[in-house]
């Protein structure tokens, strides 16, 4: 019976009738009417729109609209009345009448896995299966442990002096550091060069500069170019050659 109900036409809508007749009574007919195709109804609510009907001499019935039974409309007097008097219809042998609500899921039993795979579940279920596919296939795509994210700040000398040197960068003192390094290594060379002592300034460029052999006024000249330097590239020239100049004389020294 449930294959005849599935291939029958069903309807739902406003009805064509405003009452329908129940063994001499006239019962309103609710604004949404829903019903069943059938030539031979019970009870009708217009030509062909079955509101009870028996399935092929079976002992079963078809109710298609709640609202002739349930509590809304038990609730008037002649619907109420009206109920008994579809029930008397069916003649129960025994004197009485079950009603199948399975069809609305009363009674049913659910089922975790049914319900994951049913509606309105069912979208759930393809999203997580989604998601887990794109994190199984990210996972494929990345070969040993994670990369570890380097110190904002390294270790070492080499570090130290970058660091330093963005610090001044940004702090725009890189141009005034030449005539300071230049009196750095003036300083330094001598120590290194084993100078008199209380030697300073061009006293003590002249005992430099007598150090050097190949090259007269060696170190003043570096000296005064780093001194002078007034940009980066001229800055950084000079102090390479001062640099430089000092690393040969204590090579010479040796």
């Amino acid at each position: 019976w449930l294959g005849r109900i599935a291939k029958a036409k069903l309807g739902e809508g406003k009805p064509t009738v405003d009452t329908i007749d129940v063994e001499g009574r006239n019962i309103a007919v609710p604004a949404e009417l829903q019903w069943v195709a059938d030539d031979h109804p019970l009870i009708a609510a217009g030509n062909g729109k079955a509101i009870l009907t028996e399935l092929d001499n079976e002992p079963f019935y078809i109710l298609t609209d709640p609202d002739f039974i349930n509590n809304a409309g038990l609730k008037d007097e002649q619907t109420a009345a009206a109920a008994l008097d579809m029930i008397a219809m069916l003649e129960p042998a025994e004197g009485a009448v079950m009603f199948d609500l399975t069809l609305h899921g009363i009674g049913q039993k659910y089922d975790l896995a049914k319900l994951l795979v049913e509606p309105p579940f069912l979208a759930l279920t393809l999203s997580v299966l989604v998601a887990a596919a794109l994190a199984f296939l990210h996972g494929l795509g990345r070969f040993g442990p994670p990369r570890a994210e380097g110190r904002a700040i390294a270790f070492g000398k080499q570090a130290l002096v970058d660091t330093t040197a963005t610090l001044l960068r940004r702090a725009g003192r890189l141009q005034g550091l030449g005539d300071r390094y230049a009196t750095l290594v003036r300083q330094r060379a001598g120590a290194l060069l084993g100078a008199p002592h209380g030697l300073q300034g061009e006293a003590l460029d002249r005992w430099l500069d007598s150090r050097d052999k190949s090259e007269a006024h060696g170190f003043t000249r570096r000296f005064q170019a780093a001194n002078e330097s007034n940009n980066l590239a001229a800055m950084h020239e000079a102090a390479e050659q001062l640099h430089d100049w000092t690393a040969r004389r204590l090579g010479e020294r040796r």
